[in-house]
């Protein structure tokens, strides 16, 4: 079959984008039947990935960070178009999991080689994400971190600066001053009670890592058939945060009190008021009852 690949080039990741980039991509990929899309808003990102199954496209490669990589998953969950990625991001979750190269060069190479893994989909709700997703803390870190980044000021050049580890500095502010830290919440996991909590924050995930750097879940994998869960319950700002220092030291939380740990094929979480939840680094539900769901080998990915 002959290959055709649609590239999606993000202009607003961290890295940057534009005509400088696709002109090098035509050269990259000469040898395929190549389209090249630089969209100028959400909605036309959406639509360039919507339709490519319809339009034939064999490869949609992706210039950009994990919420651009997030809207591409959703628009080929299940099909057989094979999803590429040229990370451009701040943290880059899902193409540092796969071990991709950040240059455009090799990033460029591995698409060519073609190489395909399946990996698992996480379904919460109706949307799906590849990598983790939460609530509590971690959404509030993730949503306003984004909006961060949507800005022109000194936030945005903070953000630039400090990469991935932005996530976990702005983290530890929160934890120190915001008001309210905890959401009540009913967890069960292929529908047995994990039981009541007063949550700081709830992961799931689908890989070991969060923002690159904090890895919650240290035993999940993308190709399991199971999701790994995590959730930090109330206690002191202080001990919570040493919790924040242990997940980010490679997952060394695993014997704090806080840190429960639990997974299964089916996630139930009912909310005592509306919670946000994020995955991918987007918010893709804001509601009291969330069910989560693994969804096996949904994704054809070339890493």
């Amino acid at each position: 079959m002959t290959r055709r690949i649609r590239v999606i080039i993000n202009q607003a990741a961290r890295k940057g984008g534009g005509s400088s980039i696709a002109s090098h991509l035509v050269r990259e990929f000469a040898a395929y039947d190549v389209d090249i899309r630089l969209p100028e808003t959400y909605e036309e990102t959406v639509g360039a990935c919507q339709t490519a199954p319809a339009d034939g496209v064999t490869d949609l490669v992706v210039v950009g960070g994990d919420g651009t990589v997030n809207v591409a998953i959703n628009a080929i969950a299940g099909s057989d178009v094979r999803l590429g990625i040229i990370p451009s991001g701040t943290a880059n979750d899902l193409a540092t999991y796969l071990g991709l190269p950040t240059r455009l060069r090799k990033a460029c190479a591995v698409v060519r080689r073609a190489g395909t893994r399946r990996l698992d989909l996480v379904s919460v709700n109706g949307k799906f994400y590849a990598t983790a997703g939460g609530l509590g803390v971690v959404s509030r870190v993730a949503t306003d971190v984004n909006a961060f980044k949507r800005t022109s000021g000194f936030s945005r050049q903070v953000c630039r600066a400090f990469g991935s580890l932005v996530y976990v500095l702005y983290s530890f502010l929160l934890l120190l001053f915001s008001r309210r830290i905890t959401t009540g919440v009913e967890v069960y996991a292929d529908g047995r009670q994990v039981g009541r909590f007063s949550s700081v924050a709830l992961f799931v995930n689908n890989q070991p890592t969060i923002g690159k750097s904090v890895m919650p879940c240290p035993d999940a994998r993308s190709d399991d058939g199971e999701l790994s869960a995590m959730l930090m319950n109330k206690r002191s700002r202080l001990g919570t945060i040493l919790t924040v220092v242990l997940m980010s030291l490679r997952g060394r939380h695993g014997k704090r009190s806080d840190a429960i740990r639990f997974g299964g094929e089916e996630i139930t979480v009912r909310a005592d008021q509306p919670a946000t939840f994020i995955g991918d680094g987007e918010v893709l539900a804001h509601t009291r009852n969330l069910r989560l769901a693994v969804v096996p080998g949904a994704l054809r990915v070339i890493a």
